[in-house]
């Protein structure tokens, strides 16, 4: 039989202790003495060699516990992932990853038609402005906005996105560039090429210089503050279409004023997904969905 049969919980505490760096830590995580930990360490170490540099107040681990931390983490993680998939066979669950803008803009007032197309998936969204590790996180798919570049991940593009300045209704509806000068500015922590300074050297207004910039790190938030008359927005077709649509929020200058965005939204997900049945579901949906919104923004 294989010694590695023998070593699987030592090389599980292995896995932990690395992760912790300390052996107590790694002790309250497993719910063991520290000696016990001690012991399956030295276990390992008298068949493979040292494992950690002790030393007073830190345990530095040696180049080949840096090696193997590596294949423990993706095998334990494949393990609790093939073990929650084998325990609960009959229940079909979906978890994405969305940022938490795209999802309170656009996705969630959608979902309503995917379940109503699918009731037999339970669809949990995963709301994080950080990309996901899919080899530590039980996640089937994310949503991500940028350039693309995705290394070990099946990518998909989904939609380009524009920018171009929205306001609330009740503001007067025939603006002209230079009355910008008597408004206050909201922009969120994108690049100035991203943001005001990138769509006024669009429309030759370079060194207009507004009233006052109000500068909100959260898009949704930045959309609502235009909603109520705070002043005037810089607002992504994507999260804003359907309050244009709605009569949430105006446009007070020419549709064909956009700054096309450097970044686009994808569809990312690791390869042990590419055979996920609900998620082929989700995306065949998502795609329809996008679609549409596609002919409703250009229309």
């Amino acid at each position: 039989m294989s010694k590695l049969f023998h070593r699987l919980k030592s090389l599980y505490v292995l896995d932990s202790v690395l992760q912790t760096g300390s052996f107590s830590r790694a002790a309250e995580r497993l719910y063991m003495t520290q000696s016990a930990v001690s012991q399956h360490i030295k276990q390992l170490e008298d068949e493979l060699g040292p494992l950690f540099i002790r030393q007073t107040r830190s345990l530095q681990p040696t180049e080949l516990a840096v090696h193997l931390q590596s294949h423990l983490q993706k095998g334990f993680t494949e393990l609790e992932q093939g073990w929650a998939q084998a325990s609960q066979p009959a229940q079909k669950v979906l978890t994405i990853s969305v940022l938490p803008s795209f999802a309170s803009n656009w996705l969630i007032p959608r979902l309503e038609r995917f379940s109503t197309q699918h009731p037999e998936i339970e669809l949990r969204l995963s709301m994080t402005d950080q990309q996901v590790d899919f080899e530590r996180a039980n996640i089937d798919a994310g949503i991500r906005y940028g350039l693309g570049n995705y290394p070990d991940l099946i990518t998909r593009h989904l939609m380009d996105d524009y920018l171009f300045p929205v306001m609330s209704c009740q503001f007067p509806q025939n603006l002209t560039l230079d009355e910008l000068t008597n408004y206050t500015l909201i922009r969120d922590n994108s690049g100035e090429h991203f943001n005001w300074e990138g769509w006024l050297a669009l429309v030759g207004k370079a060194d207009l210089q507004p009233k006052r910039y109000l500068t909100i790190f959260d898009s949704s938030m930045m959309i609502k503050a235009a909603m109520t008359g705070q002043g005037i927005a810089l607002g992504r077709r994507s999260l804003v279409q359907d309050e244009l649509i709605s009569g949430l929020l105006c446009r007070p200058f020419a549709q064909e004023q956009e700054l096309k965005s450097p970044f686009s939204y994808y569809l990312v997900m690791p390869p042990r997904s590419r055979h996920h049945k609900e998620l082929k579901l989700f995306i065949a949906w998502l795609t329809e969905e996008i679609n549409q919104f596609k002919k409703l923004s250009e229309s």
